[in-house]
């Protein structure tokens, strides 16, 4: 297979998992991890439609027309019930600088008017707009509804400038459908980023990050509007709603494109395939560029019987990424105190779960370990200390001492934490010291950065 098939396929699996609802908690767990960065077109892929009564049926384009979908694409079961933000986005005015010509902006309702037989839209969605459209970098970019008083089907396609408007509302040159959310961002990795949010909110965008002395990423946010078409991939997002932080997402987590040259463990012993998950998928942070890899650590924590593996990404000044992963084989990352049972002998679940954290210096490393039958974090949270040291002191976990094999110990403290850790040697003289404070009232959380969803 091709390396622009092997694309293809990726980018369809993505937008299959993205717009179809899962049967199960689990599934949609599954869903959620998959969809990381799946809104981003790669090298020459724009995205993939995807439609179907039965079947998803997908369109992947390239950088030409392709044929007509046969069978027949439909978004009729693909509907999604609209919600106060929404109905504020079908409310507001059509946005983007091309939207202004009249002429563009007719021809466009009248295709997407016509496109209800190409779609197979039923009249119970009784009204389509027009929601943006957005010129950058030879593609034009097109964003549509169609609706009702409580349902909607949202259509995005992009192409390259001329395109007539049917072929942009018959996406001949790929695009996305399915639910809304309040919050969206649309792009090409590496080229443009487009952000839609309801109007009157505040986007920001960020693209320098630092971390503190807790282990908690800062940010220098940039107001962007509440439409933005950037020339740049932008990763790091946040939202503020009639003064209330609705959203904080990351598009893009995936790591990659590190698997060479992964170091040996500099303490323990760590399987080479799991250092190399580690590296190679650990998730990547706007604005830490990493400097070096290396494999800290590698056994089996105290009072586990999973090995796991420590990966260090060095950022300038000696803070750190921190990537562990447990069990081994392909890993899922795991950002959530609040996940899902994992089923039995799961076809689809990955054999081993990655933790993440972020360290202001390599001297004490923390990272929460995974629990054992669900896909969230643990209240066990794994401690890599100077390999002199033979005890913890501890601040705001359940134990005030803890003892250290090898300078490796587990805290047992629920999630979220905030700890004061001194590492101590036999003679009770302090090796290192850490004050980790994970992210609190937030459901997810990324090496230190809370990921915030408040549009109830």
């Amino acid at each position: 297979m091709s390396t622009l098939e092997e694309r293809l396929r990726e980018e369809m699996g993505r937008s299959v998992a993205a717009v179809r609802p899962a049967p199960d908690p689990y599934a949609r767990l599954l869903r959620r991890r998959r969809r990381r960065g799946w809104r981003w077109g790669g090298a020459g892929v724009v995205a993939a439609v995807v439609a179907g009564l039965l079947g998803a049926q997908t369109l992947a384009l390239t950088n030409g027309p392709s044929p007509a979908p046969n069978p027949q694409p439909t978004l009729t079961g693909q509907r999604a019930p609209l919600n106060q933000w929404t109905r504020k986005i079908l409310a507001g005015p059509v946005r983007g600088e091309a939207a202004a010509d009249p002429a563009t902006l007719k021809a466009l309702e009248s295709a997407l008017e016509q496109g209800r037989g190409f779609w197979q839209i039923g009249p119970e969605l009784d009204r389509a707009k027009v929601l943006f459209i957005a010129d950058i970098d030879g593609e034009r970019n097109f964003g549509a509804a169609y609706y009702n008083d409580t349902e909607l089907v949202y259509l995005y396609s992009a192409a390259p400038l001329g395109t007539s408007a049917t072929d942009l509302v018959e996406a001949r040159y790929g695009g996305q459908t399915g639910g809304l959310d309040p919050f969206t961002v649309f792009g090409k990795m590496g080229r443009y980023s487009i952000s839609l949010a309801p109007p009157g909110c505040t986007v920001e965008s960020a693209a320098t990050s630092t971390v503190r002395g807790d282990g908690v990423l800062e940010h220098t946010w940039t107001g962007v509007g509440d439409f933005a078409v950037l020339p740049a991939a932008v990763r790091l997002w946040r939202v503020t709603c009639d003064g209330i932080v609705r959203h904080v997402e990351l598009t893009d987590m995936v790591g990659g494109g590190r698997q060479a040259d992964v170091p040996a463990a500099e303490r323990g012993s760590a399987d080479p395939a799991s250092a190399r998950e580690a590296v190679a998928s650990c998730p990547t942070l706007p604005g830490l560029d990493v400097r070096s890899w290396r494999v800290l650590w590698g056994g089996t924590p105290p009072g586990d019987d999973r090995p796991v593996v420590v990966a260090l990404g060095m950022l300038d000044g000696g803070a750190a990424q921190v990537c562990a992963v447990t069990g081994t084989g392909q890993s899922m990352l795991v950002d959530t105190a609040h996940g899902v049972e994992t089923p039995a002998n799961s076809p689809q679940s990955p054999p081993a779960r990655m933790t993440t954290a972020a360290a202001p210096s390599d001297a004490l490393v923390t990272v929460r370990l995974p629990a054992r039958d669900r896909v969230e974090l643990s209240d066990r949270m794994l401690v890599i200390a100077p390999p002199g040291a033979t005890e913890l002191r501890v601040t705001g976990g359940r134990a005030t001492r803890v003892p250290l094999t090898g300078g490796v110990g587990v805290i047992e403290a629920p999630v979220p934490a905030v700890l004061s850790i001194q590492a101590v040697d036999a003679g009770g003289k302090t090796l290192a010291t850490a004050q980790p404070a994970e992210a609190q009232d937030v459901e997810r959380s990324v090496a230190g950065q809370a990921l915030v969803n408040r549009w109830e």
